[in-house]
């Protein structure tokens, strides 16, 4: 009994160890759900596309960045956008149990807007729902789905819905790949 307690304990804090060399943290494994975040974790360039009025897309020439890690807790996730001309925005997620969602906090540092919305896993992606938009007061509300390519690659499609989520509208497309 000894030596099986001592295989466990060793194996757990070889873990253990191994994960925390990581600078973007990890998940806490005893929770599953939190695992549903572990493709946004690491350094990412993000190259997006905006919709035009004819239908077609154009890209948006700007660098982009994203920067997701989960935080000293195991159970906190947060994402850092930033863009070449100097906009940096955040958002700080937790897994619910009770509601089955993440709920976030993302804030837009430049404009100094805060704002809630949560995110579920559903049919195996990402969706995010925002109310109002990410400011809250917008006359749109946004979709974003993300869908795991790779562990070097997703997609974010961002939607807008201007009839209380009845329908919505693909406005974004963006191609994230792994920096690091």
């Amino acid at each position: 009994m000894k030596l099986l307690t001592a295989i466990i304990l060793l194996t757990t804090t070889t873990n253990l160890l191994s994960q925390t060399k990581s600078p973007h943290g990890f998940a806490d494994s005893s929770i599953p759900e939190l695992a549903q975040f572990e493709y946004y974790i690491g350094d990412w360039k993000a190259e997006m596309e905006m919709i035009q009025p004819d239908g077609s897309f154009k890209s948006i020439p700007t660098a982009m960045t994203i920067s997701g890690k989960f935080l000293d807790d195991h159970l906190t996730y947060q994402s850092q956008f930033t863009t070449a001309n100097g906009f940096f925005s955040t958002d700080i997620r937790t897994y619910n149990p009770k509601t089955k969602k993440w709920e976030a906090l993302f804030l837009n540092a430049k404009a100094q807007r805060w704002h809630r919305f949560s995110a579920s896993l559903k049919d195996g992606k990402m969706t995010t729902i925002v109310i109002g938009g990410y400011s809250g007061n917008e006359d749109f509300d946004v979709k974003t789905i993300d869908t795991v390519i790779s562990d070097n690659q997703y997609l974010k499609h961002v939607y807008h819905s201007k009839d209380e989520m009845k329908t919505w509208t693909l406005m974004y497309r963006t191609t994230v790949t792994r920096l690091n």
